[in-house]
């Protein structure tokens, strides 16, 4: 091991935040697309003082804004959001793409534990409001509007897309984003309606403004490998702690709740 790797690890252990987890269920990793992953997303940075490690959907999945994120099925659809439970746990990274000036890897983002599960949207909405909480962005009821096409990283499908995009006159891209707006917001809108589940979490950990970055030996080291996300296993208590331990987190785990 090189005296600067030595010399990282070090200062990691060192400068370790304690998180205590009385009681627990499953443990999941899952991904997601920040903000600051295409130039139109850093744009928004810049333009609207938003954190770079946000979610960059019009809808953000999770809202890690909100002091009570929540979790839809409006990405996976049926494959991660209904199959939560009460007290499980969803470690949130960012998928491994870059784009400068931001360094981006595997960036450890979220540690999220699910609070309350609601059959549908609007439940959710009547809850969040019963308790003066400020409505997440990826409820999607009447009134609660996506976010405008310039605040978000975009919905393209190649670079060569969002590249054209760019080089449009301002006026261009507004008429287009209101455009791909509707189509995407219509999408998540038919999502909600298809499966409803919604989901309260409180946030154990969250970093949305300097994470640290998931080295590829690190997941060498835990998982052999860097794990699937799309439809994501459960994690091992070792794994979990070697995870987190390895990005500067000492987290003590208590009772795990066994599968009703």
């Amino acid at each position: 091991m090189s005296g600067e790797k030595a010399l990282d690890i070090f200062l990691i252990y060192f400068d370790m935040q304690q998180i205590n987890i009385p009681t627990y269920g499953k443990i999941k990793l899952n991904s997601f697309r920040p903000l600051c992953m295409t130039q139109l997303g850093i744009n928004a940075i810049e333009k609207f003082n938003f954190p770079p490690f946000i979610d960059s959907s019009c809808r953000r999945e999770p809202d890690f804004q909100n002091c009570f994120p929540s979790i839809s099925a409006l990405c996976r659809k049926s494959k991660f959001a209904p199959k939560l439970q009460k007290d499980d746990i969803i470690i949130y990274m960012t998928v491994g793409r870059q784009i400068l000036p931001y360094k981006l890897g595997h960036h450890l983002v979220a540690i999220l534990q699910v609070e309350e599960i609601y059959s549908s949207h609007q439940i959710g909405y009547d809850e969040y409001l019963s308790k003066n909480l400020t409505i997440p962005s990826n409820c999607i009821v009447e009134n609660n509007f996506p976010y405008e096409f310039n605040k978000t990283a975009g919905n393209f499908n190649s670079k060569k897309e969002l590249n054209i995009f760019l080089k449009k006159t301002e006026l261009e891209q507004m008429q287009e984003g209101n455009k791909r707006l509707v189509d995407w917001d219509k999408f998540y809108f038919e999502r909600s309606k298809d499966v409803g589940c919604f989901i309260k979490t409180k946030s154990l950990y969250k970093n949305i403004v300097d994470p640290k970055i998931i080295l590829p030996s690190v997941f060498e080291s835990v998982f052999n490998k860097i794990p699937g996300t799309q439809n994501p296993r459960e994690l091992t208590e070792k794994e979990f702690n070697d995870l987190t331990k390895l990005v500067g987190l000492d987290i003590q785990l208590g009772k795990k709740k066994t599968s009703p």
